[in-house]
């Protein structure tokens, strides 16, 4: 591995150490902060979808649609930093509580179709897991963020100790 790959490898561990640690710490400011800048960030990819349609004039009502949803997602988030912390967790816990509910279906009509008691029991976690989770979106949420939180403290670990092993 190259100085500059140690660097870059150091540089990422010691980046997704700090906002892991800050996840668990000030969840809600850093919750702010990634709410920002991902509402920024879909505000700019709302105005250059908008116009691209002048450029690219092929399937301009999605875009015309996509530019519209991005630039209203971003104000909305720009407008309403806290609840935005709260409620894009929340809709994420809920969709993914769909999916595993949706999956889990599957899995159980798969186990009844031949597939065996495992597609049965993979599939009955999957149903409970998914309603649990929109059910309780909002403390699904709050647990999506913890293992974020822990994800990247893991990472960063990872990272950090990797990047002094290599040479």
């Amino acid at each position: 591995m190259e100085n500059n790959d140690r660097y870059v490898m150091l540089f990422g561990g010691i980046v997704s150490l700090v906002f892991g640690i800050l996840l668990f710490t000030q969840t809600t400011a850093a919750l702010a902060l990634v709410m920002l800048l991902l509402g920024l960030s879909w505000f700019i990819q709302g105005v250059f979808t908008l116009l691209s349609m002048f450029i690219d004039k092929s399937r301009w009502g999605w875009k015309l649609f996509g530019g519209v949803i991005g630039i209203a997602a971003g104000l909305l988030v720009f407008n309403n930093p806290v609840s935005s912390t709260v409620a894009v967790p929340a809709v994420l816990a809920l969709l993914l509580g769909l999916f595993g509910v949706l999956i889990g279906i599957a899995a159980i009509i798969g186990a009844f179709q031949g597939e065996g008691w495992g597609a049965g029991l993979f599939g009955a976690v999957s149903l409970i897991i998914g309603l649990l989770l929109i059910f309780n979106a909002a403390i699904g949420g709050q647990m999506l963020v913890w293992l974020t939180a822990l994800l990247l403290v893991v990472q960063g670990i990872v990272g950090v100790v990797f990047s002094f092993m290599k040479k």
